[in-house]
C-alpha cells in the first residue's frame, strides 16, 4: 500500500480527504494516508482535520513508496508546482470519486481530482491534473491540463476549454463554445460564446471584465 501525502492543506484539499475516508470506509483501505504538505503558515489552525501538516511542498523530497494528490484549486499554482516535484522523481496518483458518474467512451488524464456528484456523458476528454468538482459534462466535452471546474457548473456538448481555465461555482457553457488558455469564467457566470486566452469573463450574458 502506498504512502499518501495531500498537495494543500486548504479547502480543496480538506475537502478530498474527507471523501477519500468516506470512500476507504466504505471499500476498505487504498493508500497510507500520512497527511498534507503546504506552504503556508499554520493553515489548519482553528480547523478540525484527521490528519496534520507533515511537511512543505518546498522542502518535499519523495521516498520511493510515495504518492501524491494535487488538491490545490488554483490552475496557476498546479502549473508551477507539479513540474518541480516531478523533477525530484514525484509521483502523482488520481482520486476519482466512486460515487461520481463517469459514463463511457471517456478519457481522464493523470493527477485528477474527481469529486463526488461529478457527471460527464460521453466521448469527454479529460486532462491532466484537471480538478472537477460537483459539475456536469455534456457530450464531447473536452477540458485541458490543470483546468479547474467549481460546483454547479454545467458544460454543454462540445465545449473545449483549453489549459489551465478556472471556472467559478454555478458557471454555464453553452454547446460548441471554446475557452481559451488560461481564461478564468467567475461565478455565476453564463457563457454563450467564445473567451479567448487570459480573459475574465463575468454575467449573463458573460462578458469580459478587467
Amino acid at each position: 500500500m502506498k504512502d499518501l501525502y495531500i498537495v494543500g492543506a486548504g479547502g480543496c484539499g480538506r475537502e478530498v480527504l474527507s471523501q477519500i475516508l468516506d470512500m476507504q470506509a466504505a471499500q476498505g483501505p487504498r493508500w497510507n494516508i500520512k497527511g498534507f504538505l503546504d506552504d503556508t503558515e499554520d493553515p489548519l489552525k482553528g480547523k478540525a482535520c484527521d490528519y496534520p501538516v507533515v511537511g512543505t511542498i518546498r522542502d518535499y523530497m519523495p521516498a520511493p513508496n510515495d504518492v501524491l494528490l494535487m488538491c490545490i484549486a488554483s490552475p496557476q499554482a498546479k502549473q508551477k508546482l507539479v513540474p518541480m516535484l516531478k523533477a525530484r522523481g514525484a509521483v502523482f496518483d488520481s482520486f476519482i470519486s466512486p460515487w461520481s458518474f463517469l459514463g463511457r467512451h471517456n478519457h481522464i488524464g493523470e493527477g485528477a481530482i474527481v469529486y463526488g456528484g461529478f457527471s460527464m456523458s460521453v466521448n469527454c476528454t479529460i486532462g491532466n491534473f484537471a480538478t472537477l468538482l460537483y459539475c456536469t459534462f455534456g457530450h464531447d466535452v473536452e477540458i485541458g491540463d490543470y483546468c479547474t471546474v467549481s460546483s454547479s457548473c454545467g458544460l454543454l456538448g462540445y465545449v473545449k476549454a483549453g489549459k489551465g481555465v478556472y471556472m467559478g461555482d454555478g458557471v454555464r457553457v453553452a454547446p460548441h463554445v471554446e475557452i481559451g488558455d488560461g481564461a478564468y469564467l467567475c461565478m455565476g457566470s453564463v457563457v454563450l460564446k467564445n473567451v479567448g486566452a487570459g480573459a475574465k469573463v463575468l454575467g449573463n450574458p458573460a462578458r469580459e471584465i478587467g
